[in-house]
């Protein structure tokens, strides 16, 4: 398996002249990629990226999450659907400029909107057929997509691993598949190996996330099996830390971060690094 590091540690916007150091630091820490949140990302800048990338080593991925009041998959306003569409379409593009091939994210639905009930047969299939017709541009690009199931408290068309799956098959396409992620399996399931190991044949990434959104390890949303079971399903693809600190004013109040429990992002992600190293030597030792 690969670790990487998602780099909404430091930045919901990357751009080379700011950023560009911070990939080489992330590669001499020991990271064998790293994920890019593309969507406010230009062409000019994605493409050095990539060359820097190329040169340094470092795998990629991107991640993507839409804002409900301008494109919404499940929407019942067919201009919000469409702007989805365009919206995945144009990270899709980002992804393959960079040289990545994985796009994930929380794509049912525009995020910070609630119905004040479950999600109904019509937003779900229009979900569904967004996600599909953005899944099959996805295909004649080489690029698979990770829909992400996020908590009950951020997201309410999907929340768990079961709805997940059932929503991909519903969707039908070979190269649309899932995020599992530690922090909001953490939440929604009963055990999260279980439900990760009922989901693996739709398991594409995944995201090492802990209970409060601090380093890896140091919270309890990350147990031993999870890796275990990763191991025991085959997946050999990317283990990505997703952490928050306190350096993207942004996030922290769509995530209700009010809370610093990072204070060095150098340190989370070096002793995040750690924890995932040490999880897999001693799946090896178990295996």
């Amino acid at each position: 398996m690969k670790i990487g590091m998602n780099l909404l540690l430091w930045t919901d916007a990357p751009n080379f002249r700011d950023h560009a150091d911070l990939l080489r630091r992330i590669k001499q820490w020991g990271f064998d990629g790293v994920e890019f949140p593309v969507a406010p990302m230009n062409a000019s800048d994605v493409r050095h990226f990539a060359g820097l990338c190329d040169e340094l080593g470092l795998g990629r991925s991107t991640i993507l999450a839409l804002d409900a009041a301008a494109a919404d998959p499940a929407s019942p306003d067919r201009a919000l659907r469409q702007a989805a569409v365009e919206q995945i379409g144009q990270a899709l593009e980002l992804t393959k400029t960079l040289g990545g091939s994985l796009l994930s994210g929380p794509m049912f639905q525009g995020l910070v909107r609630f119905s004040g009930q479950a999600p109904t047969p019509e937003e779900w299939g229009h979900a569904v057929e967004t996600i599909r017709k953005a899944g099959e541009h996805a295909a004649e690009l080489g690029i698979r997509i990770a829909l992400e199931p996020l908590n009950r408290f951020e997201m309410y068309i999907v929340n768990t691993m079961a709805d997940a799956v059932r929503f991909v098959q519903d969707v039908g396409l070979a190269n649309v598949g899932l995020l599992a992620d530690t922090h909001h399996s953490n939440i929604e399931e009963p055990n999260t190996a279980e439900s990760w190991e009922a989901a693996a044949q739709h398991i594409f990434h995944v995201h090492i996330s802990e209970n409060h959104r601090g380093i890896p390890g140091s919270g309890h949303a990350i147990p031993p099996e999870v890796f275990r079971t990763l191991r025991k399903i085959g997946y050999d693809d990317w283990l990505t830390i997703e952490a928050f600190g306190q350096s993207v004013p942004g996030l922290m109040s769509r995530l209700h971060l009010w809370r610093p429990y990072i204070t060095d992002d150098e340190q989370a992600a070096r002793q995040g690094l750690e924890f995932i190293r040490k999880q897999l030597q001693a799946v090896r030792q178990h295996f």
